[in-house]
């Protein structure tokens, strides 16, 4: 059995950035992060969940809650929304994205997905 100071783990990675258009409540947001850990504080509806959500959005599922992709995009709206974010780690940064493009959207809407 190796001891912990032989052990190697998984690459530690952060969100640097993130973006969001037309996302639940959010019409525009951007945000920067430097590594450190993030508290979430706000009233009920303020948003928070939807920013855990956005992130859930970026690796391969349904999201966080599971939801039908016309459910995430801002009403009222076109039924369209963006995500984007930069994920950094020790070997460098990549650019992953998703969402639904303008004329994609209704209930047959397939989401888009965007690396570097």
């Amino acid at each position: 059995m190796a001891d912990a100071a032989t052990r190697t783990g998984p690459a530690r990675a952060h969100v640097a950035r993130l973006k969001l258009a037309s996302f639940r409540n959010y019409a525009s947001l951007s945000l920067a992060f430097d590594g450190r850990p993030v508290v979430l504080t706000g009233p009920n509806g303020a948003g928070k969940t939807n920013l855990l959500e956005a992130i859930s959005f970026l690796s391969p599922g349904r999201g966080l809650r599971r939801a039908r992709l016309e459910e995430v995009a801002r009403r009222p709206g076109d039924g369209t929304f963006a995500i984007a974010a930069t994920v950094e780690n020790a070997s460098g940064a990549v650019d992953i994205g998703t969402g639904i493009a303008p004329g994609t959207g209704g209930p047959e809407a397939r989401r888009t997905v965007r690396v570097n």
